[in-house]
């Protein structure tokens, strides 16, 4: 890998969430080459080491300037709601990179690919059986990706589980869920998801294992990588929910079991139509670990600091 001032890096979806987080990132790593695929040109990300390509997914000649004399390409984008556009901007995406000499392109999928499956770990190669249209169209990019690079281009596809933090809509529901309820409804509540894994992962850990995989001198082509944070003990609906209501200066909750609520959740998962209906599985970051990716953010202050941005909102 060339040393960071000569290193090119663009960035597809690098003014939305993830995208955001991960630009400065770059920026305080010193990085110099970095270009970010735009609508319009985006206050928040102004800096000299930041060059703004204006452009859309599907526009070739966009992407081909986005991704002129880089190294790297990252996308994090995804059009809702249109399968085929998606598939159309994968291929646009890779016959761009190809053409003009990327050497490694970085793919932000989801861990729920996966869909509705029975085993209790979820790992990279448990067969997906995705349930949604969402995540059929997702495994699809994935799948149209993985066709179109091999032998031609390095690609490194990741699964990020629930991101949460500063910007993201990951935990803001639960918490507008619980502030402002009765005792009582909290109470049956927390009870009744006690058992639920939250699957939640700091937005800083996915960002450290983007650039992690992106400037790896490791050859990763078409390996797929979990992000995960389920190995946490406290990544459950009973941690979270009591910190929502301590830090806002509410009763906690002491965890009592409840016959049968278990059962009952997953009656009324199933019944909201979720493709996870197991509330205890869980992802697992064994992998990106074996491949030498070690995590230093702290779960419990990453949560802390998240449901206290937001009541101060």
């Amino acid at each position: 890998m060339k040393e960071k001032e000569n290193v090119g890096i663009s960035i597809i979806g690098g003014t939305g969430f993830i995208g955001n987080h991960l630009v400065n990132f770059l920026i305080k790593k010193k990085f110099k080459k970095i270009k970010v695929l735009t609508r319009k040109r985006q206050s928040s990300l102004e800096n000299s080491n930041v060059v703004h390509v204006e452009g859309d997914l599907l526009s070739k000649s966009s992407i081909e300037k986005l991704v002129k004399n880089q190294d790297i390409v990252i996308n994090l984008a995804y059009i809702p709601n249109n399968y085929q556009a998606n598939i159309n901007a994968a291929e646009i995406l890779v016959d761009s990179c190809i053409k003009l000499g990327v050497s490694r392109l970085v793919h932000c999928s989801t861990a729920i690919v996966s869909g509705r499956v029975r085993s209790q770990i979820i790992n990279e190669e448990t067969t997906c059986h995705p349930f949604n249209e969402y995540e059929k169209t997702k495994l699809a990019i994935e799948q149209r990706l993985l066709l179109l690079t091999k032998d031609k281009i390095e690609l490194i596809i990741l699964r990020p589980t629930a991101v949460f933090g500063y910007g993201g809509m990951n935990l803001v529901k639960t918490l507008n869920s619980i502030i402002g309820q009765s005792k009582v409804i909290n109470f049956f509540r927390i009870m009744l998801n006690s058992y639920r894994y939250m699957h939640l992962v700091p937005v800083e850990d996915v960002v450290n294992a983007i650039y992690y995989l992106s400037t790896t001198s490791k050859n990763l082509s078409g390996e797929k990588f979990i992000i995960s944070a389920d190995d946490e003990k406290n990544n459950n609906y009973f941690y979270v929910a009591n910190r929502i209501l301590s830090i806002s200066n509410q009763a906690n909750f002491k965890k009592i079991f409840i016959p049968f609520s278990y059962f009952f959740l997953k009656i009324i998962l199933k019944f909201l139509k979720k493709s996870q209906i197991d509330p205890t599985q869980i992802y697992s970051n064994e992998k990106l670990k074996k491949f030498g990716f070690n995590n230093n953010v702290n779960f419990e202050v990453a949560v802390d600091k998240f449901i206290t941005s937001q009541l101060n909102s």
